[in-house]
């Protein structure tokens, strides 16, 4: 992963720089052939990737066209769990960056919010239509651009930026299923009993509920007479043992580290209910239809909290959250309160209303 710290790096310092050197874009894009090609480029973790699933299914479906992925490795896996994508491209290796370089497109997308260098190589690829969002003075590298918003859901406004190109039925919606069904996993086999699915992991300190928290939370579902089942990858490895230890009941189960994400996509499938932090795994989550509590503190809710009717978002909402932008959270001067102030009843209150128990 050095080589993507890199090109952040690079991002940072340089990218401004490179920016100005460019002149505001005004070519035209032309409307003479139809749209059949297209690159979308997707820097940044799982969640982004996520929720630009359901915008990508719809393009294809209504307007048959061929869509090629430029990503990171970490959400490389996303792209690969689906079957209406073309062909994916990542920015660990250099020789498939290049690559896209070579080739034409009808149109190029890019969904980056806030990175100059991704906006630059739209500029570089040859495409008749180059469409990002107005951030940062990026829409200059662009012949379509629409306004982003912190405060409009990351779904919805992906929906937007392709809109100025496809004609989508709006308002933005899901179409299920999105994933490609898993080979057989003993792993997953639950149809006699009903499953809660918890992920506790993230990405920051900052989004981290207290390990016997967690455990709290799981003993009352156990005393429910329902199978807790702990989820997440190596990264939550130590954090979900160390959950398992807390617990008084023993019935819960950890899977952590040991599925993928089309198999945890599949195990989802089979939950009541899934309860997890501000994470890639909550979109996961709302992709396969489950129905959801996330916790939310620093993370703006607006723009990633599930807007489901069978969503419950917990949110203090204290004067100092949300405090994360554009994908970079300070450091906390009040010893994470926003989450902290989280407690297990308010979980499983909201656990009880959405299982109707």
């Amino acid at each position: 992963m050095n080589i993507i710290k890199t090109i952040k790096q690079i991002d940072r310092v340089i990218g401004p720089i490179l920016l100005k050197l460019f002149p505001k874009n005004s070519t035209a894009e032309s409307n003479a052939t139809p749209i059949k090609k297209i690159l979308v480029i997707r820097p940044g973790g799982m969640g982004d990737a996520l929720l630009l699933l359901p915008i990508l299914k719809e393009v294809v479906a209504l307007f048959h066209v061929r869509i090629d992925i430029l990503c990171e490795p970490r959400n490389e896996n996303v792209f690969k769990s689906v079957t209406f994508l073309n062909q994916i491209f990542s920015y660990k290796h250099l020789k498939s960056m290049l690559s896209v370089f070579q080739k034409k497109y009808d149109a190029v997308f890019d969904t980056e919010q806030s990175h100059f260098l991704s906006a630059i190589i739209t500029r570089l690829i040859r495409a008749d239509i180059k469409a990002g969002f107005k951030t940062k003075g990026r829409e200059k590298m662009y012949n379509k651009a629409v306004a982003y918003s912190h405060h409009i859901y990351e779904a919805t406004i992906f929906w937007e930026l392709f809109s100025i190109v496809f004609s989508l039925r709006k308002p933005f919606h899901f179409n299920f299923p999105y994933f490609i069904s898993p080979k057989q996993n003993q792993l997953l086999s639950f149809k006699e009993e009903k499953i809660i699915c918890l992920f506790p992991g993230a990405t920051i300190d900052e989004r981290l509920w207290p390990e016997k928290r967690w455990a709290e939370v799981m003993d009352w579902i156990v005393n429910r007479n329902l199978k807790p089942i702990l989820i997440g990858g190596l990264k939550e490895y130590n954090q979900c043992k160390k959950i398992m230890t807390y617990c008084k009941t023993d019935t819960g189960i950890n899977l952590c580290a040991t599925l993928s994400i089309t198999e945890t996509a599949a195990l989802l499938d089979q939950a009541k209910l899934l309860i997890s932090t501000d994470s890639g795994i909550l979109h996961l989550g709302v992709l396969c239809n489950v129905p959801t509590i996330s916790l939310f503190g620093s993370g703006i809710a607006d723009k990633w909290a599930p807007q489901g009717k069978q969503d419950a978002v917990i949110n203090k909402m204290l004067p100092c959250s949300p405090c994360t932008v554009f994908g970079t959270t300070p450091v906390c001067p009040n010893e994470k309160g926003c989450i902290m102030k989280i407690y297990p009843h308010d979980i499983t209150d909201a656990a009880r209303g959405l299982l109707k128990l």
